[in-house]
């Protein structure tokens, strides 16, 4: 398990060396499949807030925070939260340095 401080900023150093290439995310099958507060939350995950963070920003519990995320992992074929934050930078909907509440 790597802290999501750590894996934040791993994915900022390793995004800063990669050419732009960002997908259209209105064109993208898994994105479209996901509802508005699915989408808040792969946003957030993007950014790298933990389940905590999002549950404040969003006013729910922990436990309904989980539920959204394995949600969202499922639909977009992401095993981890990793991959989920990998899918967010390819589409451009995350950037290195978007983070923090």
């Amino acid at each position: 398990m790597i802290a999501p401080a750590l894996t934040r900023r791993l994915l900022d150093e390793f995004t800063q060396h990669l050419p732009r290439q960002a997908g259209d995310p209105a064109e993208d099958a898994r994105l479209n499949s996901l509802t508005d507060r699915e989408r808040e939350i792969l946003l957030a995950i993007g950014k790298g807030w933990t389940n905590g963070e999002i549950a404040a920003r969003f006013v729910l519990s922990e436990s309904t925070v989980k539920t959204h995320v394995g949600r969202v992992l499922a639909k977009i074929g992401a095993r981890d939260r990793i991959q989920a934050v990998i899918f967010a930078y390819d589409l451009g909907l995350a950037r290195p340095n978007s983070g923090g509440q």
